[in-house]
């Protein structure tokens, strides 16, 4: 350390500001909830693992709380974190109220109701974790201080504990918490699509489609058979289940799964098929020569350039007499929703956003040049088209490369 900021540490020897681009932790109002829980988990099980690994058996007595403490803490705060977001996207009706005590927010969620089998089940795995830690250390006092509250000997019905075991609890109740945060993300998205009931979320709406298969098979003597399956498997009534079939039906991407397509709002199948043939002839497969980086400016071949982009002239001018602004915006919301894998249910939203955009920047030139400049156009409007509930037409446009390139290799006669 250097005089200077040995001087500042002097100053505040904690929350100094160093210049050190290596070592500086991003805490405070650069921190979130998310760092607390994992970096207590992490560092119980760091220690744990830095006491049996490096042998430091003269400090088994004295990093044992700290060990636990730190373990029970992160449960603490993670099962704070899943209540609190799951409260904010309307998932869980009321907040815990506030305090240490884990078996109690354990069973707020587990009470909870909530409407999703995954959550339910991680929830569930959690119980014996939570029952143990509470069971000697209700309110997080007991960890922490050599005496309790009462001012008696805190833990004192147990004489030892075993680090190794303590070690495989701690890595599997972890597991079990980064799936419970990666699940409440998950849900936080498709909260957004309004697919969803109060007993199912989207991913158990998505289930139960595949379980109900096309609709055109829903007269057949075995539905009644699926239809008891899929209430024994997420525990509903039979207007619970007729409320989340209607569900499936009205969101684009889940009515696909049971053979209900939606057409797109503007874009016919014959236009975009159209639009993609000629931007797949003017992209066509080249062969690869490792041998040339491209980077000898000098040394191209101009002619094949100027051809290709005369090529991509054409084919921007065809376009703009081909679509208008309603249907290249709709062309434009499958290539964004299929390259960011957004969820089919924000397609509406979507382009009614971009057609307004394009109304208000005229003309549409730099627009069509835009999109059919996009070297992944064809592959993320198939993933467009197949999220927003149009998967024949997805169909058509993956099959229109083989076709292309099939041309192309024809000999000529």
């Amino acid at each position: 350390m250097t005089e200077q900021t040995s001087a500042e540490a002097a100053a505040d020897p904690f929350f100094c500001v160093v210049n050190d681009g290596q070592w500086n932790a991003c805490v405070g109002i650069q921190g979130s909830a998310e760092n607390y829980v994992d970096g207590y988990i992490e560092a119980a099980l760091e220690l744990v693992t830095a006491v049996i690994e490096k042998r430091m058996v003269a400090s088994r007595d004295t990093l044992a709380m700290p060990i636990l403490y730190n373990c029970r803490h992160g449960l603490e705060l993670a099962l704070k974190f899943a209540i609190d977001r799951l409260h904010d996207m309307k998932a869980v009706a009321n907040l815990h109220p506030v305090n240490h005590d884990i078996l109690s927010h354990w069973r707020h969620l587990h009470d909870a109701g909530i409407g999703d089998t995954r959550l339910k089940k991680l929830i569930v795995a959690l119980e014996p974790f939570v029952k143990s830690l509470a069971a000697i250390d209700e309110d997080g006092q007991e960890l922490r201080y050599a005496l309790n509250r009462e001012g008696q000997k805190s833990l004192s019905g147990i004489a030892v504990v075993n680090l190794p075991l303590i070690r495989q609890s701690i890595e599997q109740m972890s597991g079990i918490l980064h799936q419970l945060k990666e699940r409440v993300h998950e849900m936080e998205e498709e909260r957004t699509t309004g697919s969803h009931t109060k007993e199912c979320s989207r991913a158990d709406l998505e289930k139960i489609a595949s379980i109900l298969g096309n609709h055109a098979t829903w007269r057949d003597p075995n539905f009644n058979e699926k239809k008891a399956s899929i209430r024994k498997i997420f525990g509903l009534s039979s207007r619970k289940l007729s409320a989340a079939i209607d569900a499936i039906r009205k969101s684009r991407p889940l009515a696909s799964r049971v053979g209900l397509e939606t057409d797109l709002k503007h874009l016919s199948d014959e236009k975009a098929v159209g639009v993609l043939e000629g931007w797949v002839k003017a992209h066509a497969k080249q062969a690869c020569d490792f041998d040339n980086l491209g980077t000898d400016y000098f040394r191209r071949d101009w002619d094949k350039f100027q051809a290709h982009t005369q090529q991509t002239h054409e084919l921007d001018k065809a376009v703009l007499q081909l679509l208008n602004v309603e249907e290249l915006s709709d062309l434009k919301v499958l290539f964004y929703i299929g390259r960011d894998r957004a969820l089919g249910e924000h397609y509406d939203d979507y382009l009614a956003g971009t057609i307004a955009e394009h109304l208000g920047n005229k003309p549409l030139l730099n627009a069509v040049n835009d999109l059919m400049s996009k070297t992944n156009l064809l592959d993320a409007v198939v993933e467009g088209a197949r999220a927003v509930g149009r998967p024949s037409l997805a169909a058509k446009l993956r099959a229109l490369r083989a076709e292309v390139d099939a041309v192309a290799e024809r000999p000529e006669e």
